[in-house]
């Protein structure tokens, strides 16, 4: 057996023996820069630190992806990209459209993007809204030399918003000469092409004292409807039998009527019959999108110009022209309405019908409608961003070993909402009154605005003129303004213990925001029907900071005692709002007692200080996956919860009667901004081990225990959870945990909540820990050109131990546990192990590569649904790259190999009858780029 052979089998034993998931998250034992030599270490970006020192390694774990594995996903946005990172649990994608953005954003540990700090080159980027969180999409992926990941918070380091950590996308430096690239991905299906294009231009100037880079990219993607793929084109819902059933929505084209408790449809004759929800529910899976159709242009510029040892001056810029669609089934309107009962649109029978209603004889009989505008068209949004970002900045040496970095940025992303297919909830009922003019022709009672009458009785009876008059569009804008001025003295030799030299950074920084979103006057005047109505947002605030960081290394070459480091950071902050004074720290050890081996550990206390949104949004309607408990059979079996049902309101008669609210699984709620909320704050702590054995040459593992405990953790209760409060659960014999929560969840005068008040608070907090790791080991195989052949062995993952989330701060027994769940009280997938691996063989010229990624099974986080677990899944890629000359290199290959579909849900869905930014949905992919260098 060759010593090629004997490495490769022990390595094949080692990695089976590991478990593992992201591909391509790399940890290593030191920074990515690292291996350059110290004289570069100017250009060193070093994430997690502000000293410059190429032989730091830190406390806290670093994932590092190259330019290189980014290129062999074939994926063109980021969203994706990132999605092999196994910490990174998928957020907002372009599988996202209902609920959707039209961004993407990166969610460490699934805690919310909101507590991710996104950077560029070490320093903050521009936000998308007033959540202050990045849009991956304005993030170019050809520009990227890499992406850091640091995980355990950073908030001593960069401030407010790294309570998981950082993701930083460092750039190409001193780039010289002209790229052109060019990648193009298509479904099996043949539809949801995407394809980008961009130039990368850089020249060093100057005898290499200066450089100038710009890369200019256009994108565009196509879109994918539910109605294009078998698992999405029905609207499943959980059936009467444990099964899944061909749903959707009890609004529906021809219209629903409900009176005295009895439902009815209309024909297109206006005649009535019963209403059948298994038979008659509207599917309004078809119209959705599956893939969010994107177009996107961006550039992308940097500089710096050495003046003197003394002064070097730097700048970046970017803009982003963004535009992404969304669309939904066509409005469905519900509510009470007042209606002609002798209108010539009804039957003689459905006359008849509605004057028996008619209790005071005045010709108009009041009933609850449910009716699907499919006249009017699909709900659609057009949203129209561009985002802006400029810095400049100057560094250099002081003298002594003391340098110095300063830089201000200023950043603002306008975002322009057009909205079609809304429609007056007034003019309908304007509409919906009538009269006979003189010459017996239907008229509306109230002739003003132009009114026509409204035929709902039937589908397809609204006539053209009808839709002219009750349709509304609308347009909403956002701005999210950021400036920034940051300045570091640093010093990465200020004394030496005898174990290398000691680094030392101090400063200051000082941080606006400010947003506002302006909802149309009429879109927020609460009359239209369509999208969710909102109030304006509108203001900002400032930070001041000082802050420090120092790195000495204690022990070194000693017995037992290879190296010993301490690195320590602290930040104290002075917030414009609530928070106030805030002080955040860290400390780490970093421990070797041979060079085989190292030990690491770190404590840091973080903080968020609430956001612009968080702060000052406006009241906005939202629909909330919730069960109003009064229209369950448990309603009727525990006499506390038949008590309290018709004391809050609902009849007698209706008590456990799912047809007085059309059995909604989705309940009218208002979330809105708190200017008291207090900061987040969170204690995160971390320990792992660094093998690197002298023995085997080119392998690595690494393995880190994390712990995060976030206190005051700012978000919305949930409309589910307020009622658990309100009216208790089975639990506890539907006894009421906290009675002050009943006065958020109003209802009218059928008995149904309507306008649940679910406003961002403090809430009880959560917790997680897991274990993080990453083993690599690349093989010389000594054939191929100049004997360059190597194979690279790699298994990246992450276990999830724990993730209890706490949602009411008076209610400690109401915890929610998502670890292995997933679910609409988790609405994410928190699968324990999330593992990927990845083996590739390359020469000078060739590399073809196999991936592996892999998501354990997880269970409903509530049970007692059609489908409560979803088994493991296994997705295999493969990419080959072939260079000619140094000058031409194509990439090809092909994402979901064996075309996995995803698992197909009910009533526990997020979205697609799945969770489509998690399972694939659009099932296997081809995809190919070029890159030209000139």
């Amino acid at each position: 057996m060759t010593p090629e052979m004997k490495r490769l089998l022990l390595a094949s034993t080692l990695l089976m023996g590991l478990p593992a998931t992201a591909a391509h998250a790399q940890d290593t034992a030191s920074t990515p820069a690292a291996d350059e030599s110290a004289d570069q270490s100017d250009a060193i970006i070093v994430t997690g630190s502000r000293l410059r020192n190429a032989n730091l390694e830190q406390a806290a774990p670093i994932m590092a992806m190259t330019a290189t594995e980014m290129k062999a996903t074939g994926q063109v946005n980021l969203e994706n990209v990132l999605k092999e990172i196994p910490q990174l649990v998928p957020d907002q994608t372009g599988a996202s459209n209902n609920p959707g953005d039209g961004v993407a954003t990166a969610n460490l540990r699934g805690l919310g993007a909101q507590r991710t700090l996104v950077l560029v080159n070490g320093r903050r980027y521009v936000s998308y809204d007033t959540n202050q969180i990045v849009d991956l999409n304005t993030i170019p992926t050809a520009l990227l030399e890499r992406v850091d990941v640091v995980t355990g918070g950073k908030s001593a380091v960069y401030g407010s918003d790294a309570v998981t950590g950082v993701v930083n996308f460092v750039t190409k430096q001193d780039y010289d000469g002209i790229q052109a690239n060019a990648n193009y991905r298509l479904t099996d299906a043949g539809d949801g092409a995407q394809y980008t294009g961009g130039i990368l231009a850089g020249k060093n100037f100057a005898d290499g004292r200066g450089n100038i880079t710009v890369y200019g990219e256009y994108s565009q993607r196509k879109a994918i409807t539910q109605a294009s793929r078998s698992y999405t084109k029905t609207a499943m819902t959980d059936g009467d039998d444990g099964t899944l059933v061909a749903g959707g929505s009890s609004s529906i084209p021809a219209t629903r009527m409900n009176l005295g408790g009895t439902n009815y449809k209309f024909g297109q004759d206006g005649s009535y019959s019963a209403y059948d929800s298994s038979t008659d529910a509207y599917n309004y899976a078809t119209e959705n999108y599956l893939q969010v159709p994107q177009k996107r242009e961006l550039v992308f510029a940097q500089a710096h110009f050495d003046v003197s040892d003394a002064l070097t001056l730097y700048a970046e810029g970017q803009y982003v022209h963004n535009r992404v669609k969304n669309q939904l089934a066509p409005t469905p309107v519900t509510g009470s309405f007042s209606i002609d009962n002798d209108s010539s649109f009804l039957s003689a029978d459905s006359q008849a019908l509605l004057q028996g209603y008619d209790t005071d004889g005045d010709g108009y009989t009041t009933a609850n409608i449910y009716r699907r505008l499919s006249e009017i068209g699909d709900r659609v949004q057009v949203t129209d961003s561009k985002a802006v970002r400029g810095l400049i900045g100057a560094r250099g040496d002081i003298g002594h070993d003391w340098s110095y970095d300063v830089y201000a940025s200023f950043s603002r992303t306008r975002r322009t909402e057009y909205q079609y297919g809304n429609i007056s909830r007034s003019r309908l009922q304007q509409g919906l009154l009538t009269t006979y003019d003189a010459d017996g022709n239907l008229v509306c009672t109230d002739t003003s605005n132009g009114c026509v009458p409204v035929n709902i009785f039937g589908e397809g009876n609204i006539s053209d003129a009808a839709v002219d008059f009750l349709s509304i569009d609308t347009v909403n804008r956002s701005t999210i303004t950021e400036k920034v001025v940051s300045g570091a003295i640093s010093n990465n030799n200020l004394f030496d213990l005898g174990a290398g030299p000691a680094g030392f950074a101090f400063g200051a920084e000082y941080r606006s925001e400010h947003g506002s979103y302006n909802p149309d006057a009429l879109l927020s005047s609460g009359d239209v029907v369509g999208f969710n109505a909102s109030d304006a947002t509108s203001g900002g605030y400032n930070v001041k900071e000082l802050f420090a960081e120092i790195d000495v290394p204690l022990i070194a070459d000693k017995p037992f005692i290879q190296r010993l480091e301490f690195n320590g950071a602290a930040r104290y902050s002075y917030y414009s709002t609530a928070a106030k004074s805030v002080g955040t720290f860290s400390a780490g050890l970093v421990y070797a007692p041979i060079k085989d081996i190292s030990f690491r550990g770190q404590f840091s206390r973080a903080v968020r200080a609430p956001t612009v949104n968080d702060l000052y949004s406006g009241s906005s309607q939202n629909f909330e996956t919730a069960t109003d408990p009064c229209s369950t059979p448990d309603a009727t079996s525990y006499s506390n919860l038949y008590a309290a049902c018709v004391a809050s309101g609902v009849a007698a008669s209706d008590v456990g009667n799912d047809q007085y609210n059309a059995a909604a699984t989705q309940i009218e709620s208002y979330n809105g901004g708190n200017t008291k909320l207090r900061e987040e704050t969170a204690n995160t702590y971390t320990f792992g081990v660094v093998l690197q054995p002298q023995m085997i040459p080119g392998l690595s593992i690494t393995a880190d225990y994390y712990h995060i405990k976030i206190d005051n953790f700012i978000t919305a209760v949930g409309t589910a959870n307020l009622l658990t409060a309100c009216y208790g659960d089975a639990g506890n014999n539907y006894t009421s945990y906290d009675s002050s929560t009943c006065s958020l969840l109003p209802r009218d005068s059928t008995g149904t909540i309507v306008g649940a008040i679910d406003n961002l608070s403090n809430t009880g907090g959560v917790k997680t820990d897991g274990i993080d790791f990453d083993a690599q080991y690349t093989i010389p195989l000594a054939f191929g050109r100049n004997n360059s052949s190597k194979l690279n062995l790699r298994v990246a993952g992450s276990y999830l131990m724990n993730w209890t989330f706490r949602p009411m701060a008076s209610l400690p027994d109401l915890v929610v546990d998502c670890a292995g769940k997933f679910g609409l009280s988790c609405s994410n997938v928190y699968a324990k192990w999330r593992l990927n691996s990845r083996a590739t063989w390359s020469t000078e010229d060739l590399s073809v590569s196999l991936a592996w990624r892999h998501l354990s099974a997880v269970d409903d986080d509530t049970g007692g649904y059609a489908v409560d677990h979803i088994p493991a899944y296994n997705y295999f890629d493969l990419s080959a790259s072939v260079d000619v000359a140094k000058r031409f290199t194509w990439n090809i290959g092909m994402n979901n190999m064996f075309n996995k579909k995803p698992p197909v849900l009910g009533d526990n869905q997020e979205q697609s009858n799945t969770y489509p930014s998690t399972y694939d949905v659009y099932g296997r992919t081809f995809f190919t780029g070029i890159t030209v260098d000139f």
